[in-house]
């Protein structure tokens, strides 16, 4: 099971579009005050039939950057402006591109690019020349990522067992954290903590906070059923999406998840949730096919 979910999680086997769910990028306001979080007035910044996912935002907060896969089954890097309401394509090649992080500076955006031979690679690719990625070694069969900071990346690397690994750059070292992980990878709000999800078996799934000088775990909470993406809070807080539904937990002071939103019926299965630096917007996809 987990080489069919591996090789699902890029994409890189379809070789049919129609096998793709039909999925929409939202945007909504999101406040949190005093452990009262709202999320309200969610915008459909995709609206279209097709795949549209793994949303970012850029370092401003007024730009969503995400996975668009068009008029083949090739996928391409597009973004959405707020504030204009303007949708622009940002690569246009001839291999795949997925999982776009634009970098603090704003000058360059890092992808994983599943290149000709099939292999999943990190770019970084500057976006006054996009025809010049540049490739970054030691990455190879990764699936997803997370900057830690300069020098390290937590990587998801897909394997037969997917593992959780820690990429230093300047000698491309590469150290084991987990085997048998999830594909969400979130950094805490101060840069001290990686929150990954361990998964014991196919209903078994946790939380883990990763101590990044230590390099030592703890147990933080199982997650929702079936539930694959977080967020965190610079609190703390965990946020997690089941259905049309929001729930948060915050560690000593709850012992289980607390449903605070409903977004309603419109809304079929929530999933990659992102919330920029200013945590007044929040970004999810909608997965509208019932059967994926």
């Amino acid at each position: 099971m987990k080489k069919i979910f591996a090789a699902a999680l890029m994409l890189a086997s379809c070789t049919v579009r129609a096998q793709l769910p039909d999925t929409e990028i939202y945007v909504a306001d999101f406040s949190d005050v005093k452990g009262m979080i709202k999320i309200s007035s969610p915008v459909n910044i995709t609206n279209r039939k097709g795949y549209d996912n793994q949303p970012s935002f850029s370092p401003d907060g007024n730009k969503v950057y995400y996975v668009s896969v068009r008029d083949t089954t090739q996928s391409d890097i597009y973004t959405y402006d707020i504030t204009t309401k303007k949708t622009s394509q940002i690569t246009d090649t001839k291999v795949s591109e997925y999982s776009p992080v634009i970098s603090a500076d704003g000058k360059s955006m890092t992808v994983v690019r599943v290149d000709a031979d099939s292999g999943q690679r990190f770019y970084s690719v500057p976006l006054n020349q996009k025809s010049k990625p540049v490739f970054i070694p030691g990455t190879d069969s990764i699936g997803y990522y997370c900057r830690i900071d300069d020098n390290r990346y937590a990587m998801f690397l897909v394997g037969t067992a997917n593992t959780l690994q820690i990429l230093t750059i300047s000698d491309t070292s590469r150290k084991l954290i987990a085997s048998d992980v999830g594909r969400c990878l979130k950094l805490s709000p101060d840069k001290k903590f990686l929150f990954y999800m361990l998964k014991s078996n196919d209903k078994e799934w946790k939380i883990i906070k990763l101590n990044l000088e230590t390099y030592k775990g703890e147990l933080v909470i199982e997650t929702l059923p079936a539930s694959e993406d977080f967020a965190v809070l610079p609190d703390g807080t965990l946020l997690m999406a089941q259905g049309s539904k929001f729930f948060k937990f915050t560690p000593g002071k709850q012992d289980y998840w607390i449903e605070f939103t409903d977004l309603g019926k419109t809304f079929n299965k929530i999933t990659r949730i992102s919330i920029n630096n200013e945590q007044n917007k929040i970004a999810f996809v909608d997965v509208l096919d019932k059967q994926k």
